[in-house]
């Protein structure tokens, strides 16, 4: 039920277009070479940062299983102290 329905006009600008090719023309390989090797020191850096980050976390690994056998060495030595102390008892 649109009544006062209006069409799309075409928005067709010649010098837009032209401005756009320009704008392509302006970059040159050099800006191009230089982004890219911008790019791949960026990727170098965040490859270091993942191995650095891989390294942190085998450490904490390692680190959280020693923390566990710790404990239960430690429980187990303070569950046979108490059982010992228990049969001295008797």
């Amino acid at each position: 039920m649109v009544v006062n329905a209006v069409e799309p006009c075409n928005n067709v600008n010649e010098d837009d277009d032209n401005s756009l090719e320009s704008e392509d023309d302006n970059y040159d390989d050099a800006e191009f070479q230089s982004l890219n090797a911008q790019l791949d020191q960026l990727n170098s850096v965040l490859d270091n940062l993942e191995t650095k980050n891989d390294v942190i976390r085998a450490e904490l690994v390692e680190l959280l299983k020693s923390n566990k056998e710790t404990r239960k060495q430690i429980q187990d030595s303070q569950l046979t102290s108490t059982t010992s102390n228990d049969d001295n008892k008797n």
